[in-house]
């Protein structure tokens, strides 16, 4: 009897000990497949700019996959609230303008990390005013809407100021989301408004507008050859400091899949027409034909001193001496992080986690 109690008592303990190793083997119940990586869950945020299709592409033909993340992309219009949702963590990665990004540091919001400059695509947003004004000096006392904190208010600021306009004084500016702008402008709510593609376009295309100026006929442009606020990568900091290598295995499934982007200009329509992008295909891929991508050996080229620095400095000079639109002048190479391109044929293009010597 003894021996049979003890028999009983040993299968008893042999089997909740079974059920705690299952149990504690997988949070939800229920193990991942064999020979299968769990994904690293990954929220970008970003609006319709073209700026952005890399992301989408990743998305779409399952790159980020491949490399280990499971990509969940969320639309926020504004630059500035796309840093915030970085800042809080809701995120980990964005792409936005130099702006939102710059006005932040000047706050002394060290929550996120500069990692890159995807593309150069001057010539993609402007001031268009309503049909009747010919010119800007018919703009004065008029109303102007366009997303406060982003590039397109520096551009039109900066094309008032060229054409004798004080934009804080001899007109009123509007503070719209991004994608009221058209709307609003259609309305007639606005004598003039700004914004980027694709809400350009559609500002272009009500009858009788008249595009005033565009980011290509400020200064910046004719001292850099860049929009008033080029497109930056940021990268949450926690998530970054949390796993340094992840992050590196991030940018490395990015910047393959902006390669493929560069790489298949009509397969790029076709992914994004109607999806991602409310634009005819073939104003997509006339606009697409404009854009200058920057992959990862270009980050290296124009992330330094010579290149897109020298225009943060500058735009920092407007901003702070001239605008005083920010309490200081940050010091912003303190939040740029360039080793987290990939290098060249890097091993980063392996799955992560396979290789734990890859950082050493």
């Amino acid at each position: 009897m003894l021996s049979l109690v003890l028999r009983r008592s040993w299968a008893a303990l042999l089997l909740g000990s079974l059920l705690m190793m299952a149990l504690g083997g997988c949070g939800d119940g229920q193990a991942p497949p064999a020979g299968e990586h769990a994904l690293e869950p990954v929220v970008a945020v970003g609006s319709q700019w073209y700026g952005h299709i890399p992301v989408w592409a990743g998305i779409e033909r399952g790159i980020f996959e491949r490399h280990g993340f499971r990509v969940e992309w969320r639309t926020i219009g504004k630059s500035m609230d796309r840093l915030n949702a970085i800042s809080s963590g809701e995120a980990q990665f964005a792409s936005l303008g130099e702006i939102a990004m710059l006005s932040a540091m000047a706050q002394g919001n060290t929550r996120f990390y500069w990692v890159g400059n995807q593309d150069i695509a001057p010539g993609f947003e402007g001031l268009v005013a309503q049909p009747g004004v010919e010119d800007f000096d018919d703009l004065r006392g008029g109303r102007i809407g366009f997303p406060f904190g982003s590039s397109v208010e520096l551009t039109a600021r900066m094309l008032l100021r060229e054409h004798g306009l004080d934009p804080d004084r001899d007109v009123r500016l509007v503070n719209l989301e991004v994608g009221d702008v058209p709307a609003v402008f259609r309305a007639g709510n606005v004598d003039a408004a700004g914004v980027w593609e694709p809400g350009f376009s559609q500002l272009k295309a009500v009858p009788g507008a008249r595009v005033l100026g565009m980011d290509t006929d400020t200064e910046v442009y004719q001292r850099f050859g860049t929009m008033t606020g080029p497109d930056v990568l940021i990268l949450g900091r926690d998530w970054v400091d949390a796993d340094h290598i992840r992050a590196r295995h991030f940018m490395a499934a990015y910047f393959e899949a902006l390669d493929w982007v560069r790489d298949h200009p009509d397969e790029v329509v076709q992914l994004v027409a109607g999806r991602w992008i409310q634009q005819e295909p073939d104003l997509i891929a006339a606009n697409l034909a404009r854009f200058q991508w920057h992959d990862a050996a270009d980050n290296r080229r124009v992330m330094n001193d010579d290149g897109i620095f020298a225009q943060a400095d500058f735009i920092l000079d407007i901003l702070h001496g001239q605008m005083h639109a920010l309490p200081r002048k940050p010091d912003f190479r303190a939040w740029v992080r360039l080793d987290l391109l990939p290098e060249p044929e890097s091993e980063l293009e392996l799955d992560p986690g396979l290789d734990p010597e890859l950082d050493q």
